[in-house]
């Protein structure tokens, strides 16, 4: 003969079951939640970096912006580019030799003129 349960052990079981599930549920949703969490601030570390090397670079280029403002970029472009001087100063042009005699530095051995730069530089 087989043992039949009552009613209210039914209703136990149904309620235990469903208890575990919902506990279940809360369970995994709560670590779902944690887990998004730590990603999200792994996101933010990453973006308050990001933020710091670019402020680190509009530093850098606020401070290039006001050098290539300044009279000390624009007097020595002016005497790098054009040429220009004060007044009382001689600007002075240095070139290499015409011919290169044979021997001398700026000699290759072939009799090839190479600039004095090379030769003084160069191998």
């Amino acid at each position: 003969m087989a043992v039949r349960p009552s009613s209210s052990a039914f209703l136990v079981i149904v309620v235990a079951l469903t208890a575990a599930l919902v506990v279940g549920y809360l369970v995994f949703r709560t670590g779902g939640t944690g887990l998004q969490s730590y990603r999200l601030a792994g996101q933010e570390q990453q973006v308050r970096q990001e933020i710091a090397e670019l402020q680190r670079q509009h530093e850098e280029l606020v401070a290039l912006r006001e050098y290539l403002r300044s009279d000390e970029y624009i007097e020595s472009l002016a005497r790098r580019v054009l040429g220009l001087v004060k007044p009382g100063e001689a600007l002075a042009i240095v070139s290499g030799p015409e011919e290169a005699e044979p021997g001398s530095p700026t000699d290759d051995g072939g009799g090839l003129k190479r600039p004095w730069w090379k030769a003084l530089f160069g191998p």
